[in-house]
């Protein structure tokens, strides 16, 4: 007869990672004697063994066997998570902890989950409590970290990926981390600091090259950051077949066809274009691959000979690169070298109704919910009320997107006609802009378009806004029609908005 191995014992083997043979034991021990903790710890190898059928089924007679245990919930959480039902596995995780505060892995991974969601608030509670009982866990800290990072709260996520950096100063995702705080906390030469000792710990990292080119870049120093940023290309999926053709890496383009694509959101794209009448200056033919709804203004940008949606076929092309990485490759790493707007040929202004003795201003008060930034650039329609309020004016919402809807629910729409709902693609939006004395809008890709159409637009920034942006003043050199009106602090936006209005208030007396 096989001998019945004690409790202890299996689990000795499961640390091992001898899970057939902790199985085995199981089994013997359930059919000897209907043993529950073997029946549980046997849920466990099961679960590890990706038998999820079982392993659930072992571990619902678990838990209705010890409902008061919490390694019996977090081990549950472990194959639900594994199984791909994330929402299950954290009220495990839930239960677990309340079961018992002091379980650090349950409250790590509830934290980690819930950061996967991206529901950060809920997060907060659990990766503080892994952090305080594990103090001297860097992975604890980095979660913490990020947490703090994503609700803006800079100081604390400073001081957890420093401590983790500190904890382990070869740590190169907590210099990375630190590095990227510093940058959101308006300190690029602290960013600067921590991103070059990431380099340097490990100088293959892709990550930590293209994020010390965004701290560059934020410093002013333009040629060195999109050196680092080119980083990205070696990493980054193509849109497109390249048959074989080399990617351009500078040099000699005369005569030949480039296929320009973009690779990030289309705010990008549009601000990008502008180098399009560089490239084929120096005899290039430039074809542009980007968002279908972006094809046909990228038609209408000077220099650019033909344009295609991302999954079309593009026309016969000799090299191809980032739209982004051309200031670079044509050694145009200046802010004063950037070909100024306008430099997309308008279409016919829109018919728009009523207005006629008003100035009319276009709005875009909120970008696309998935950028990774937009908590600190989008805003709801109702915190623009003291804009809203200002005389003379004719409003037309430019806004696409879910927060369209906004105008009617807010109660708004006798006071901004919506304009956005009807756009099929951004000539739309760009024919509406012609239509319009001034647009106002957050950082997206809007006032993009109205720059490189040459109409005034004003444009509502973030404390630490985009690098392209700089760090103070009203102007930039990338649009001359465009004004600047930056926060003082960060998500503060009302005085913002007080600040807009006067000057609106200001424009309107001023007869436009």
């Amino acid at each position: 007869m096989a001998r019945i191995m004690r409790i202890a014992a299996i689990r000795e083997l499961i640390g091992n990672g001898a899970l057939k043979e902790a199985s085995e034991a199981c089994r013997r021990r359930i059919d000897r004697n209907d043993d529950p903790e073997a029946r549980y710890l046997l849920a466990v190898v099961t679960g590890q063994m990706g038998l999820y059928s079982e392993s659930v089924a072992l571990f619902k007679k678990a838990i209705s066997e010890f409902p008061e245990r919490s390694d019996v919930a977090y081990n549950y959480g472990i194959v639900l998570q594994n199984m791909g039902k994330l929402d299950d596995a954290i009220a495990q995780w839930s239960r677990a902890v309340a079961m018992n505060p002091w379980h650090a892995d349950a409250q790590f991974n509830l934290g980690r989950a819930y950061s996967d969601k991206k529901m950060w608030s809920e997060a907060l509670a659990p990766c503080e409590s892994a952090a305080s009982l594990r103090p001297e866990n860097k992975l604890a800290l980095l979660n913490l970290g990020s947490v703090n990072f994503r609700l803006g709260r800079m100081p604390q996520a400073k001081y957890c990926f420093g401590l983790a950096a500190k904890i382990d100063p070869a740590f190169v995702q907590g210099w990375i981390n630190l590095g990227l705080s510093d940058i959101r906390a308006g300190d690029p030469g602290a960013a600067i600091a921590a991103l070059e000792r990431a380099v340097a710990l490990d100088p293959a990292s892709v990550l930590a090259h293209f994020n010390l080119g965004q701290a560059l870049l934020h410093a002013g120093r333009l040629r060195e950051g999109l050196a680092e940023v080119e980083w990205r290309r070696r990493v980054h999926t193509l849109p497109f077949a390249a048959s074989g053709r080399p990617p351009w890496q500078g040099g000699d383009i005369a005569g030949k066809t480039v296929l320009v694509y973009g690779e990030q959101g289309q705010g990008d794209v549009v601000h990008f274009l502008r180098y399009a009448e560089s490239a084929a200056a120096r005899g290039a033919r430039v074809v542009v691959c980007c968002h279908a709804g972006l094809v046909g203004i990228a038609r209408r940008a000077r220099g650019v000979a033909d344009a295609v949606a991302f999954g079309e076929t593009p026309p016969t092309f000799d090299t191809y690169a980032p739209l982004m990485s051309l200031p670079h490759l044509l050694g145009l790493d200046a802010f004063a070298d950037a070909p100024a707007g306008p430099y997309v040929i308008p279409p016919e202004p829109a018919e728009l109704a009523g207005g006629e003795d008003a100035v009319r201003v276009g709005l875009v008060w909120a970008g696309n919910p998935e950028h990774d930034d937009d908590a600190n650039r989008s805003m709801s329609l109702t915190d623009w009320r003291p804009l809203l309020d200002v005389a003379g004016v004719a409003f037309y919402s430019l806004q696409v997107g879910a927060a369209v809807a906004e105008v009617a629910s807010q109660g708004l729409a006798a006071k901004v006609t919506d304009l956005g709902s009807g756009f099929k693609d951004f000539v739309d939006t760009a024919a509406a802009i012609q239509a319009l004395d001034l647009v106002i809008a957050v950082d997206t890709a809007v006032p993009h378009l109205a720059g490189a159409l040459g109409k005034p637009v004003w444009v509502l920034l973030a404390r630490v806004a985009d690098w392209r942006w700089g760090r103070d003043g009203a102007a930039t050199p990338w649009y001359p029609t465009m004004r600047l009106f930056r926060q003082q602090h960060a998500r503060d936006w009302p005085p913002v908005v007080e600040e807009v209005a006067g000057a609106l208030a200001e424009l309107v007396a001023g007869g436009r």
